[in-house]
């Protein structure tokens, strides 16, 4: 049987500190220092998700021009042999930021003068005239930083990436001076632009300017901690997606508070979204059945979240990824026999197109028809099916056959073909060529491989390009020469 830990007494006095009636630990600094953090912590800060920086905590102590590191280093050295060394935490010792160690300080009683120490009494022990108040709302911003921001979000909703970054640059010529937020949602533009650019060193650029201002910024703390799970899934992306690691990026993504989830639709359809694909990803690699399910469970959970929330980009993409998800769990047989299959994958992904055409979403991806082209490839569906299931749904697509159709939206998005990752160009093309050699258009199917080929030698990810160029070799080995 366990038994909860001592209760901790400890006297805040004008020369120091005594603990459990031991010798007092003298330093005039440490008993304002740990009054300090425990008045932030009574005001939802001083806390592993929200901690303090060094400056926060020597505008509470009164008197107090500059807090020095050097100070800061021997007030807390004095903890490091009793039992309170774990107490005070920090990213650095002697710089901060700061917080308190949850379970140590719930097992621990300070006191001032024999009374509790808490609110008046940590002001008064602080020399504060007054109690910390609230910060004063932030000023507004600037006409030129919130239209440029605005015109960055609708860009990145129709996927047109190159302007999107341009408005965000835009909008930081008039980023207000010392306002942390407004850096940091530039900050969450820029990276979100890269990881769709597959631009994986901007990204880490990004990701790792993000993590300084978590460390550093003065952010509220409901701010910070939305901040800290967006920061999170971005990571996770960049294991999955730059450094080929599910495994990794799934424990990123398990970091996540779901606490903060709970409280965001959008923040919980990116964060199921990215765990479907992930866990798909370990269930195709390992045959695991049961990861599978997983994987529809948490695409499930977002779609649920982007359909309830009235969040018709968050929608199409959750309904694209399942419909996509299904497909490939059938490939690798690890569909349940009583679940949704490849008939109810071509339905979600005929939803999620209605969504782009009718919202004008994703103008600058081919990701859709590219799961499209592969459903139909591994089903075994000609076009005049396809279209009459789409017709039943009341979604019927406007061409007569699958090249006719991926014509189409090569066409569309034509003068935005640089926009688009290489590897997706690959996967288009080539799928476009194998169903233009079962519609017996091999002339097409020649110059559509050839294309294929060009794009391949683009990727910088080795693996990538040996596969596409296998590919290649696969459908139509006299291309080669071409």
């Amino acid at each position: 049987m366990t038994h909860p830990a001592p209760l901790h007494r400890i006297q805040l006095q004008p020369t120091g500190l005594r603990i459990d009636g031991l010798p007092e630990l003298r330093s005039r600094l440490l008993p304002k220092l740990l009054a300090a953090l425990l008045q932030a912590h009574e005001q939802g800060l001083a806390r592993v998700d929200s901690p303090c920086a060094r400056a926060e905590l020597c505008e509470r102590i009164a008197g107090m021009a500059e807090l020095h590191r050097t100070q800061v280093w021997r007030a807390l050295a004095l903890l490091e042999d009793g039992p309170l060394a774990p107490l005070i935490e920090a990213s650095a010792r002697s710089s901060g930021p700061f917080w308190l160690n949850a379970p140590l300080l719930a097992a621990c009683r300070f006191e001032i003068e024999g009374a509790p120490a808490e609110g008046e009494a940590l002001a008064g022990w602080l020399g504060q005239q007054r109690p910390v108040r609230a910060p004063a709302a932030a000023p507004l911003l600037p006409l030129g930083y919130a239209e440029a921001l605005a015109r960055a979000d609708f860009q990145l909703d129709r996927g047109e990436l190159y302007p999107a970054r341009l408005a965000v640059q835009q909008a930081a010529a008039h980023l207000p001076e010392g306002d942390a937020a407004a850096a940091a949602a530039l900050g969450l533009r820029r990276a979100r632009i890269a990881r769709r650019l597959g631009d994986w060193a901007a990204l880490q650029d990004e990701l790792r300017d993000l993590g300084h201002a978590l460390n550093n910024a003065r952010l509220p703390r409901a701010e910070r901690r939305q901040l800290r799970a967006r920061v999170a899934i971005l990571a996770a992306w960049h294991w999955y997606g730059s450094l080929g690691q599910p495994a990794a990026a799934l424990d990123k993504l398990d970091e996540v508070d779901l606490e903060v989830l709970g409280a965001d639709p959008t923040l919980r359809c990116d964060h199921g979204n990215l765990r479907g694909i992930v866990l798909r990803e370990l269930a195709v690699a390992r045959g695991d059945a049961a990861l599978a399910t997983q994987s529809l469970a948490s695409l499930g959970d977002a779609l649920r979240g982007a359909s309830l929330g009235g969040l018709p980009d968050a929608l199409q993409v959750c309904a694209a990824n399942l419909a996509h998800t299904l497909g490939q769990l059938a490939e690798a047989g690890l569909l349940a026999a009583d679940g949704p299959g490849l008939e109810d994958a071509l339905r979600w992904l005929l939803l999620s197109d209605a969504l782009c055409a009718r919202w004008q979403l994703g103008r600058s991806s081919l990701l859709n028809t590219i799961f499209l082209l592969r459903l139909a490839a591994f089903a075994r569906l000609d076009f005049p099916a396809l279209q009459r299931l789409a017709t039943g749904e009341g979604l019927p697509l406007p061409a007569t056959s699958y090249g006719e159709l991926a014509q189409q939206r090569w066409t569309a998005c034509r003068a935005r073909h640089s926009q688009i990752p290489p590897d997706q160009r690959c996967a288009f093309l080539l799928l476009w060529a194998r169903h233009a050699l079962d519609e017996g258009d091999a002339f097409s199917a020649t110059d559509l491989v050839r294309q294929a080929r060009l794009q391949a030698r683009k990727l910088r990810d080795e693996q990538a390009r040996r596969r596409y160029l296998a590919d290649a070799d696969a459908l139509m080995p006299e291309s080669r020469r071409a």
